[in-house]
């Protein structure tokens, strides 16, 4: 008990994340007492016998400096209570230094284990961290990118329809006009994401963003009204730049896929929360067929949701339209009275 008690102070002078974690110092301690159990079987064998590490469960992943640091305190501990018992003689000197190394060899072993779980769970973090860079870059060019590139084939195509069904041409010039536009707002928004830069400065003013993004959709697809009800600085600059990007791929959606004559955007801000509601009378949806989808855009929209721990639902009815609403929460500008 004294042996423990000793080790248990080591770990309380180290005052580290192990120190702190309730399971890491269970861990540690029952490992050091397997180690005494070592000596104790070497000792009766008259060889060395070292058990395998036990595998760590639960609790943080050890920082293999900290084991390292209790470890060299725990062969002190040890090694200076052999020396006070043993009668180092000719007769004790054979079992003193097998005691010795059994408890190098017990630790060492211990120390090899840990490095490799370390490695093993810092090598996890790089793949999750390329996984998260990976996912980012998708939603960037998804939303930044794509969606003017769907804005400008569109407008293209809305031109050779009607060229082809020999119609009037008067708004050709503003079709074309509008499909530049897209074109080079795409490719501005590709370079800014090759180069690791942000697209552009964060959207400072949600409403006059969200108008010019409308202003070039096709005029004749679908009429969309806007309405923000708020003040805007309630909102950091960084969430309106997420829910300027979320909204957008809504309506987009809703025009393209639904095919609606009115899009109602509705943006409601709070000193403690924003909500947008996007509802459409277009064609709606089937909620199995849209589980069923291959398409990223609702996934993102998602991503970008829970990026700003909010909550993206999204509802349907075939032949009825489609509801779209965004919960973000401002705990930064809440009230608590």
């Amino acid at each position: 008990m004294r042996f423990r008690a000793a080790c248990e102070r080591a770990l309380d002078a180290m005052d580290g994340p192990i120190a702190a974690d309730a399971a890491a110092r269970r861990r540690l301690l029952a490992e050091s007492e397997l180690i005494v159990c070592d000596m104790v079987e070497s000792l009766r064998a008259g060889r060395p016998r070292v058990a395998e590490p036990s595998l760590a469960t639960g609790g943080r992943q050890a920082d293999p400096r900290d084991s390292l640091l209790f470890w060299e305190t725990f062969f002190s501990i040890v090694l200076r209570r052999l020396i006070t018992y043993a009668d180092i003689g000719d007769r004790s000197r054979e079992p003193f230094t097998l005691a010795v190394l059994v408890l190098y060899e017990s630790i060492t072993s211990r120390l090899s284990e840990g490095l490799v779980s370390y490695s093993g769970h810092l090598l996890d973090k790089v793949h999750e961290a390329q996984l998260d860079e990976r996912n980012r870059i998708t939603r960037e060019l998804h939303d930044r990118v794509g969606f003017w590139l769907n804005t400008a084939f569109r407008q293209m195509e809305l031109f050779e329809v009607a060229r082809e069904r020999g119609a009037d041409l008067s708004g050709a010039t503003e079709r074309v006009e509008k499909a530049r536009f897209a074109v080079r707002e795409a490719m501005r928004s590709l370079r800014a994401t090759t180069t690791g830069l942000r697209l552009q400065e964060p959207v400072r003013h949600l409403e006059r963003a969200l108008l010019t993004a409308f202003a070039a959709l096709p005029a004749n697809e679908a009429m969309v009204r806007l309405n923000i009800n708020g003040d805007e600085d309630w909102a950091p600059d960084g969430v309106k730049d997420e829910v300027f990007l979320i909204v957008r791929e809504a309506v987009r959606n809703a025009v393209v896929h639904g095919r609606p004559r009115l899009v109602v955007v509705g943006v409601h801000i709070a000193p403690y929360e924003l909500r947008v509601y996007v509802d459409d009378d277009g064609a709606g949806f089937d909620v199995k067929t849209l589980a069923k989808g291959k398409g990223i855009g609702l996934s993102v929209m998602r991503e970008r949701a829970e990026a700003l721990n909010g909550t993206l639902t999204v509802a349907g009815t075939q032949g009825r339209g489609t509801h779209v609403e965004l919960y973000v929460p401002l705990p930064e500008h809440a009230d608590p009275q």
